[in-house]
């Protein structure tokens, strides 16, 4: 009975997989993008939207075919209990170190745009301190607030949106003209941006939906997002001249900074109050994908005493970068670790689950 009260709904599941993937990457995304694909990053974005869900059912046809477990009772069946428990903990590494990176980096941009003289520790603490409050909880606690929370998006969107009629819709052309390796390219930082569907190995079992309904929600999840992205990049490419994107680093903020309204002059302020929150379920999604990870692969029931270990974790590490050069290294070097983690994993777990059941059935034959 404990058990089913602590399940999810597929609709709290969309919430909640919408609030994990969209975090701090929304802001940079743009400029990223134009970095490579220029002004193509938008087909590489939809490009990362296509394989994304290509992953998701690949996720799902491995968590289907074990219901009642998580991904960390799952590998010791498919790869053995040694190699099980070391990527158990490179999955458990990789919830901490992306709750980091995403508070990392959106300090910085609080740090820069709002609270240059506060030092950024005050920050990070009070960030983790609410993240703390939030990650503690059950998983259907957590997503009740967060469908409560989505409709901040939709004002964010509104607030995106605005700056796209004062646009050039003639900087999209001609389309193709940085070649296809660039926007080939380009798909990795698109889809780093939207990574989160991961999720369903941690919390595949505590959703109530039957297996075809949680994969129809997770697609029609990443729809959204990747539809939210693609506003967000084609706004900020028609706002800014191509020559522009290449020197601004936060392009959705400049943006904003440009509009004023009659009622509040400074937009940009506008928006990254109300993206604080949006920001922080998604670094809260992460922690508690590492608690819950940690208490599966240890086997203990302390669920507050191991996320405030994690929390704390989290706000250690991101106090070693200094400066801005060794954030922009570990960022670069995060960007292909969790390449591997969203793709490389879940393709090579999904082989070795398609092997193992051919064999089961042939022993069976």
């Amino acid at each position: 009975m404990g058990e089913t009260k602590n399940k999810i709904s597929s609709t709290q599941l969309a919430f909640f997989t919408i609030q994990t993937a969209i975090g701090e990457g929304a802001l940079t995304l743009p400029f990223t993008l134009h970095a490579i694909s220029s002004g193509d990053g938008w087909i590489s974005l939809l490009l990362a939207g296509l394989t994304t869900q290509i992953i998701i059912v690949l996720i799902w046809g491995i968590c289907r075919r074990y219901p009642e477990l998580t991904l960390m009772d799952i590998l010791p069946k498919l790869v053995g209990k040694l190699v099980g428990r070391v990527i158990s903990v490179l999955f458990i590494a990789y919830f901490t170190a992306l709750a980091s990176i995403v508070l990392l980096n959106y300090t910085r941009i609080i740090s820069s745009w709002i609270f240059p003289t506060t030092p950024r520790w005050v920050i990070m603490a009070l960030m983790m301190f609410t993240t703390f409050y939030l990650a503690k909880e059950s998983l259907r606690m957590i997503a009740r607030f967060e469908v409560l929370l989505s409709s901040i998006l939709v004002i964010l969107l509104g607030l995106v949106m605005f700056p796209l009629f004062k646009g050039n819709v003639l900087y999209l052309l001609p389309i193709g003209l940085s070649g296809s390796w660039p926007i080939i390219k380009g798909i990795e930082n698109a889809a780093i941006a939207m990574a989160g569907f991961e999720l369903m190995f941690v919390i595949y079992p505590q959703i109530q939906s039957k297996d075809r309904t949680v994969l129809k929600t997770m697609m029609l999840s990443y729809v959204i997002i990747t539809t939210f992205y693609l506003i967000i990049v084609i706004s900020c490419f028609v706002f800014f001249s191509p020559k522009e994107m290449d020197i601004v680093p936060e392009p959705v903020l400049y943006m904003l900074k440009a509009v004023s309204f009659r009622f509040f002059e400074r937009t940009d302020l506008i928006f990254l109050s109300f993206w604080v929150p949006i920001v922080m379920t998604s670094i809260a999604n992460y922690v508690f994908f590492a608690a819950t990870s940690i208490q599966k692969l240890l086997k203990v029931n302390q669920p507050t005493l191991v996320t405030f270990i994690v929390v704390m974790v989290c706000w250690l590490l991101v106090l070693i970068p200094s400066d801005v050069l060794q954030m922009e290294k570990i960022n670069k070097w995060f960007s292909k670790a969790t390449l591997i983690m969203i793709y490389g994993l879940p393709i090579l777990l999904f082989a070795v689950t398609v092997w193992k059941h051919r064999k089961n059935k042939t022993v069976v034959e």
